[in-house]
């Protein structure tokens, strides 16, 4: 085989180790986080690295009672078992249908 060969084949098979990680790793901080284990494990399949942004950046929440990072639809808390009060500063009107609101 030529070395170029070699070299695309060993690139692809570790881009496709670090994707299947990424998502490994995503779908276990979201079930830490109060998700659902097996729906995060296809999510973070699908997203990869992206799975992991979204888990630390965009869906990202604290519990007002025990400071503990939960997801934003989780409605109690995984660590205190307490109900998480909704979000005061979601943005609303026509186009910000699809956003939860808690």
């Amino acid at each position: 085989m030529d070395d170029w060969l070699l070299v695309a084949l060993g690139a692809g098979a570790f881009s496709a180790a670090a994707w299947v990680g990424c998502g490994l790793v995503a779908a276990r901080v979201a079930h830490r986080r109060g998700a659902s284990l097996r729906s995060w494990i296809a999510i973070g399949m699908l997203l990869g690295p992206v799975g992991l942004f979204l888990i630390y950046r965009v869906l990202n929440h604290t519990c007002p009672h025990c400071g503990a990072p939960v997801l934003r639809a989780v409605r109690i808390c995984p660590l205190c078992n307490e109900s998480i009060p909704r979000l005061k500063h979601n943005p609303v009107g026509p186009f910000w249908t699809y956003r939860r609101d808690w």
